[in-house]
């Protein structure tokens, strides 16, 4: 909490008195930006089914949903630091998944609702997995760990927000789709 301080400005005690510890400070933070970028959000769909109706598309919504967040972190570093927080609560458990939750599910239930509409054959558990590999691809990538960069020796950057923005939608619109269209059949390979 003394580096938050520092770095704000502001006495370590009066930032202990409104916080009182690192925990209920970092609680802070997530929920401050978190319903910002939930309407912007419910903004993004709502505009894009207004635009194009039932012509709606899974990359359109997918677009819809991650737009928002990403265009704010291409051009502001405090999103960008937001972002890699979201993707450290999201790939974290315990209360820190309950976090999560209070913080992003309307939205996530709203982004469900709308790949049900443009997959009406799709199955209730393939779409749940979809989200799930979506939103976990999303988030790590939020976090912009580096490990593309090394792995690409610098060809490619995981600070390169526009290019996920660019790529995310049509990797997961065909893949979601190519998921969705298997027959349902006995889970292969081991269950644990």
């Amino acid at each position: 909490m003394t580096n938050v301080a520092k770095a704000a400005g502001i006495d370590t005690a009066l930032m202990r008195y409104y916080f009182g510890d690192k925990k209920n400070l970092f609680e802070a933070v997530f929920r401050r930006r978190g319903p910002f970028l939930n309407e912007l959000r419910r903004e993004a769909f709502e505009a894009y089914e207004a635009e194009v109706g039932e012509a709606m598309t899974l990359e359109g919504v997918i677009d819809a949903f991650i737009r928002p967040g990403l265009q704010l972190s291409i051009t502001d570093d405090g999103w960008r630091n937001y972002d890699a927080v979201v993707g450290f609560v999201n790939s974290s458990g315990g209360e820190l998944r309950r976090l999560m939750s209070e913080v992003f599910d309307d939205t996530s239930q709203m982004l469900l609702r709308y790949m049900r509409r443009v997959l009406p054959d799709a199955s209730e558990e393939e779409i749940y997995w979809s989200y799930h590999f979506l939103s976990g691809s999303l988030t790590f990538s939020l976090s912009q760990t580096g490990r593309i960069d090394v792995i690409s020796n610098g060809l490619v950057s995981s600070r390169d927000l526009g290019a996920i923005l660019d790529r995310l939608p049509i990797l997961f619109g065909a893949g979601i789709r190519a998921m969705c269209a298997q027959p349902q059949s006995a889970p292969k390979g081991p269950q644990t």
